[in-house]
């Protein structure tokens, strides 16, 4: 009968409880404030799209796209003419269009990073 050794390679790859603490509390610290600006970024068919929102209290924020970004929407929506953090969501992206044919197309929000407020 052979003996397995779990613990001497896991170890490495799963952390300790002290690191899972770690992540929560970053995790907190990137929460969102009124004033901050916020990049993000949302993978679609055609490729990574990043950009820059400035946090409101309304919500519903326009998204400020790197140019490519806002061509790779250009190519998959032609009619494109922005983007938005989703009103009710804020995990998610909308994208605004000149020309509604049904709903408005929606991307999952990949990463969000506060990078600090209004100067």
């Amino acid at each position: 009968m052979a003996i397995i050794d779990i613990a001497g390679d896991q170890e490495e790859t799963l952390g300790t409880a002290d690191d899972i603490r770690e992540e929560v509390v970053l995790d907190i610290m990137q929460q969102e404030i009124v004033g901050s600006m916020v990049k993000i970024e949302f993978e679609t068919s055609m490729g990574l799209c990043t950009g820059y929102y400035l946090s409101t209290e309304l919500g519903h924020e326009e998204i400020n796209l790197e140019a490519e970004s806002f061509e790779r929407l250009r190519q998959l929506f032609p009619a494109c003419n922005g983007a938005f953090v989703h009103p009710r969501n804020r995990d998610w992206v909308e994208v605004s269009l000149a020309e509604v044919t049904g709903g408005l197309p929606e991307y999952k929000i990949y990463m969000r990073i506060v990078t600090g407020g209004i100067v």
